[in-house]
């Protein structure tokens, strides 16, 4: 299936020698899910319910109560399911925002939506994670503005009342300040015909596609932006003396007059040699190469830890440059119960019979096997404690 390129954001808001099996993003997984399981959905709320408008726009209605990511500065909208109609949602004014807004024009835009994510050339994961939900009269539609103050983690509570005052559904929010982070892509090239630089990889990346890519995800999920800091191609010569003694040091080799670049970078391998090409003033630098080698085989993708530095190969997804800038994020999380140390992937499972949510997981962008589009909202504070 072909991508189309679009901006999903306003829409929803002898090492040649190795033998490569399918790839899969680097690292092992370690099985990890982040719905939690006290309420699960099946289909239209037959209750009260807070519930994501657009997918992927920073709202989390698998855990209970749902989270509702909103930027400082800005707003977010969320949809209350009110059978009935008669619930109020409380205003908390020292905090929040909040205002109901236009249903017609919100269905619409749903709708537009729906038939977007619903077009046969749209690649199938991304559809699984982005397409709406259907409405029904039971409906309603609120903004929550976030500019009085943040809000951290585990968020505000927001709750709809009915007119006894019984609370019937509940929502915490968070509002964040946006968080920057300075990213660097360097495709490698290599000598090539008659000696001028070619790309070392079949599939060069364009930054300009892979940036786009990544604010899609982490910006109305996370209130986290990347920027480009501009960079030249890398170019790497392994005629040149002190090319071959660098090789030669990162891999190990005694005899530096033997060292070649390979087709095949085997991250573990050089990691050493790439650090030295880190671009100054970048947080993290994405190299593009041919092919990836990580943890004993293939990947998409790779993370240097506690390095900065992340590799994408030609076999890569469109979201592999936001994935391995996941595993960069996650790796400075403080927290004091981090529920996943960001070496491994997320795997979502079904509550009642642990097996694998094959459905969810296909959705998740830090999952093994393919980068999908959402990040849950249980996640989202591992991602920020970046010290800039």
């Amino acid at each position: 299936m072909k991508l189309r390129r679009r901006n999903f954001l306003h829409l929803a808001a002898g090492a040649g020698q190795m033998v490569f099996p399918p790839p899969k993003e680097a690292l092992i997984p370690r099985a990890q899910n982040f719905a939690l399981t006290d309420r699960t959905k099946t289909g239209e709320p037959d209750m009260a319910a807070f519930q994501e408008v657009f997918r992927r726009s920073g709202i989390d209605e698998r855990r209970s109560p749902p989270g509702m990511v909103v930027p400082f500065g800005g707003s977010n909208i969320v949809a209350l399911i009110d059978p009935g109609r008669k619930l109020k949602v409380d205003p908390n004014p020292h905090a929040l925002g909040i205002k109901e807004i236009d249903g017609a024009d919100t269905l619409r835009r749903v709708m537009q939506a729906r038939d977007t994510f619903s077009e046969p050339d749209i690649d199938p994961q991304l559809r699984a994670a982005s397409l709406p939900t259907t409405f029904n009269g039971d409906a309603r539609f609120f903004e929550i503005n976030g500019r009085i103050k943040p809000i951290g983690f585990p968020g505000l509570e927001v709750v709809a009342r009915s007119a006894g005052r019984k609370i019937e559904a509940k929502l915490h929010v968070v509002v964040l300040p946006e968080i920057k982070i300075k990213v660097a892509f360097r495709n490698v090239m290599v000598p090539g015909s008659g000696g001028a630089p070619a790309f070392h990889a079949k599939k060069p990346c364009n930054e300009q596609d892979e940036l786009l890519t990544m604010n899609n995800i982490w910006r109305p999920q996370a209130n986290i932006r990347f920027e480009r800091v501009p960079s030249d191609w890398l170019v790497i010569d392994d005629s040149q003396a002190a090319v071959k003694q660098d090789l030669a040091t990162a891999t190990g080799m005694k005899d530096a007059s033997l060292a070649t670049f390979p087709d095949v970078i085997d991250v573990e391998k050089l990691k050493g040699f790439f650090v030295k090409h880190k671009v100054q003033g970048a947080h993290l630098t994405i190299f593009c190469v041919d092919k990836v080698w990580s943890n004993g085989g293939p990947a998409n993708g790779s993370f240097a830890r506690s390095l900065d530095l992340a590799f994408i190969s030609s076999q890569r997804g469109p979201n592999t440059s936001a994935h391995e800038s996941g595993h960069f994020l996650g790796y400075y999380s403080k927290s004091a119960s981090k529920p996943w140390d960001s070496q491994g992937h997320t795997l979502e499972t079904d509550p009642k019979t642990g097996k694998e949510n094959r459905a969810e997981d296909i959705k998740m962008l830090m999952r093994g096997g393919g980068a999908g589009w959402k990040i849950p909202f249980n996640l989202v504070k591992e991602f920020r404690d970046f010290p800039g």
